[in-house]
């Protein structure tokens, strides 16, 4: 629990009425978490948006990959593919790499090691780690600076040993106990560039669903988005806040993937997901590529916003009989392990 030291502003009155405010946004977001994890298909119909508590909205983006004509709160502002500078090469051997990753997309799925929707995941998955861990860029910089890897421009760091976390132990089997979906990598932002007043609340994460793609939400998306916000609400690091703002990549099978931002309102939790990204070609994999990368690099925005008190009303709509979620059993299992490619990790 926090203390009254814990917060910057107002009286004991105010922590109390912030603190029951807070109280009530974890209590509605946890409403919506469990209804997910008891909905009867992967895939959330449309028509039980509603009921689960979601308020979906497309994610309109311009060619580049910027925000087009978002309305609204907006915690995220991507680059754009155009601002992700070019990787630099310094020998033959960082020229393969770069081929292995650029120049395969069109034979992928010939290949009999991606024939299966479980590689083609991880495939796309890999590529996205290599492009922003793993290659240094042509960035302008100063005499004996370092070119950096994308990851290093970003405003993140993986959420790992003593840092702050995202999935609370409480949910890790739900979260990682599936064969068919689970998170691929969490991120929260860095320390530095905020000084004493602490980084912001913002959270990105990765989620793999060895599934067919489709356009209509999925449970592991919600579950996942919504554990990261109790999780980081719940945590020392942001008793200061209200709002939890999530990024998340989702990289399905058939090489596809998409981006939703997330966060809560009084009326219910915003998902806005752009339309699928392909990677099927090299054309148009490495022009949706720059895109991701733009969107993991982007400026961490409305952090005053966060800290506001947003506790929607808990008068979420009965189910409609289109799309009745059944109750389902929890999941469990043991976490599975996941790609730790030394190439990769060796370089972040």
């Amino acid at each position: 629990m926090p203390t009254r030291s814990t917060f910057s502003f107002g009286g004991e009155k105010e922590v109390a009425e912030f603190m029951a405010a807070r109280g009530q946004v974890i209590a509605n977001i946890e409403e919506v978490y469990e209804k997910a994890e008891r909905y009867g298909t992967e895939l959330i119909h449309s028509t039980s948006y509603g009921y689960v508590g979601i308020d979906c909205q497309p994610l309109k983006l311009d060619e580049d990959g910027k925000h087009l004509n978002l309305p609204g709160l907006v915690f995220f502002r991507p680059r754009g593919a155009a601002w992700v500078a070019p990787v630099r090469v310094t020998d033959s051997e960082g020229e393969e790499d770069l081929k292995q990753v650029t120049e395969k997309w069109d034979k992928a799925q010939d290949n009999p090691l991606v024939s299966g929707l479980h590689s083609q995941v991880w495939y796309v998955f890999s590529a996205l780690e290599w492009m922003f861990f793993g290659f240094r860029r042509e960035f302008r910089r100063g005499v004996n600076e370092v070119a950096p890897n994308l990851r290093q421009k970003s405003e993140w760091v993986k959420s790992a040993g003593s840092g702050p976390l995202v999935f609370a132990e409480k949910f890790e089997a739900a979260l990682y106990g599936s064969l068919q979906w689970s998170p691929g990598a969490a991120f929260v932002p860095k320390k530095l560039p905020y000084g004493k007043k602490g980084p912001p609340s913002h959270t990105m994460v990765v989620i793999l669903i060895e599934q067919e793609p489709s356009d209509e939400l999925s449970r592991a998306e919600v579950m996942t988005i919504t554990a990261a916000m109790i999780t980081r609400l719940e945590s020392e690091d942001c008793f200061e806040y209200n709002t939890i703002p999530v990024m998340a990549i989702t990289i399905f099978a058939r090489m596809k993937a998409r981006v939703i931002e997330a966060h809560s309102t009084q009326q219910s939790l915003v998902m806005r997901k752009t339309e699928l990204f392909d990677f099927s070609t090299n054309q148009v994999a490495n022009k949706n590529m720059n895109i991701l990368l733009g969107f993991m690099c982007a400026e961490l925005v409305g952090i005053e916003e966060a800290k506001q008190p947003k506790v929607p009303p808990n008068t979420l709509e009965s189910p409609p009989k289109e799309g009745r979620p059944q109750r389902r059993k929890s999941r469990g299992g043991s976490i599975r392990n996941f790609f730790r490619k030394g190439g990769v990790e060796g370089q972040r």
